[in-house]
């Protein structure tokens, strides 16, 4: 098929405003690190199925992939973000206003009381590598968890070739999960997974 052509979808175009303004304000700071619009766009269709319940964000950055999902969220369903710069939060808290979102800062562990969570996107290189047992932990029974951020296997560089992945090897092999990795790019893939027990 045509590239053309289907970057001509707008389900591949589509931006949502609120999208937009976060996008502004990480490139006023020059912030390089935020949630692509691919991974936003799979994640608010993932935020569309969740009907009741809370949603986790662990990496808040700019707000940018809190923006995709405030604009995916049901009416029922609460969002929690979290991020250990007060600076990022203070300036999303000033440009993002919803009713229905809280952004916190802090240690995203310390929102495991307020769990378990319908689904959780962790954005954040720690809760999906030595944290990731508490991070399972917080996934509620059926709930979905993604995690972004990974190159693909044939893409690794050198240094990476032939070591253990324990990352993947934790979540693609977690007994109580099924999980899978979706490319979103050519070079760039997300680990869905949902809770099974």
């Amino acid at each position: 098929m045509d590239a053309k052509m289907v970057s001509s979808y707008r389900s591949n175009t589509y931006i949502p405003e609120l999208v937009q303004l976060s996008k502004a304000l990480a490139k006023k700071y020059s912030f390089e690190h935020s949630c692509t619009d691919e991974v936003g766009r799979l994640l608010s269709v993932l935020v569309g199925q969740i009907k009741t319940g809370k949603i986790l964000e662990i990496g808040t950055g700019f707000g940018i992939g809190s923006s995709w999902i405030l604009s995916a969220i049901r009416p029922s369903v609460h969002f929690i973000s979290v991020d250990h710069s007060k600076e990022k939060i203070e300036l999303v808290r000033q440009n993002i206003h919803h009713t229905q979102a809280d952004f916190v800062f802090g240690d995203w562990k310390d929102l495991m009381k307020s769990g378990p969570f319908h689904l959780i996107f962790a954005d954040a290189a720690a809760a999906k590598s030595i944290e990731a047992e508490s991070l399972f932990e917080c996934l509620d029974q059926g709930g979905l968890l993604l995690m972004d951020d990974f190159t693909p296997e044939e893409h690794f560089p050198k240094e990476w070739q032939g070591k253990p992945d324990t990352v993947r090897e934790f979540w693609l092999n977690h007994p109580q999960l099924t999980a899978t990795e979706i490319y979103v790019t050519p070079t760039s893939s997300v680990i869905l997974a949902t809770r099974i027990t």
